[in-house]
C-alpha cells in the first residue's frame, strides 16, 4: 500500500514540475527538503532532531555538522548493516539526513531505507545542497576528535 500512494505522490510531483517548466534534478523529489539557513537554525536552539551524515567514514571525519552521526550511504556493501544501525535511530523525531552529492543520492537513498523501514515520510528531510552548501555559507564543521 506504501508504495502505491508513494509512486502516485510521485508521479503527480513529476508531472508538477514538469507542468512548471521544470525538471527533478535532485534524487527521491518527493521527499521534503531543508535549508541550510533553516537547519543552522535548528542547531543554534539545539531543537530536538537527529541528524545524519550520509557520507563515508574518512569524510565524516575530516569534517561534519555537530552532533551528526554517521550512517554511510553505501551501495556496494551489505544494507542488512546499514539497517541495522538505522533500526537504532527514533521514529518518533525529526531526522535529517545530508551527504556531500550534488544531486542528494546518497541522503535520499538513505532516507528512502528509513522511509521502507516504517519511518513517517513527514519525520524525514534532505539537506538541500547537502554539506557543500552548509559550507559555502561559512557553517562550522567540526572532526571526528572534537
Amino acid at each position: 500500500m506504501k508504495s502505491i500512494v508513494l509512486s502516485i505522490l510521485f508521479t503527480f510531483l513529476l508531472f508538477s514540475l514538469q507542468a512548471q517548466g521544470k525538471t527533478a534534478d535532485v534524487a527521491h523529489p518527493e521527499l521534503k527538503r531543508i535549508k541550510a539557513e533553516e537547519l543552522k537554525q535548528l542547531v543554534d536552539k539545539k531543537s530536538d532532531f537527529i541528524l545524519v551524515d550520509a557520507r563515508d567514514g574518512g569524510k565524516y571525519s575530516s569534517g561534519h555538522i555537530k552532533d551528526a552521526v554517521n550512517i554511510y550511504f553505501d551501495t556496494s556493501g551489505d544494507p542488512m548493516v546499514r539497517k541495522m544501525s538505522l533500526m537504532a535511530l527514533p521514529m518518533d523525531k525529526l531526522i535529517i539526513v545530508y551527504c556531500d552529492c550534488e544531486d542528494e543520492k546518497s541522503a535520499a537513498g538513505l532516507a528512502m531505507d528509513l522511509y521502507d523501514m516504517g519511518f513517517d515520510m513527514d519525520m524525514l528531510k534532505i539537506l538541500s545542497g547537502g554539506i557543500t552548501q552548509w559550507k559555502n555559507l561559512g557553517y562550522p564543521l567540526i572532526t571526528a576528535g572534537e
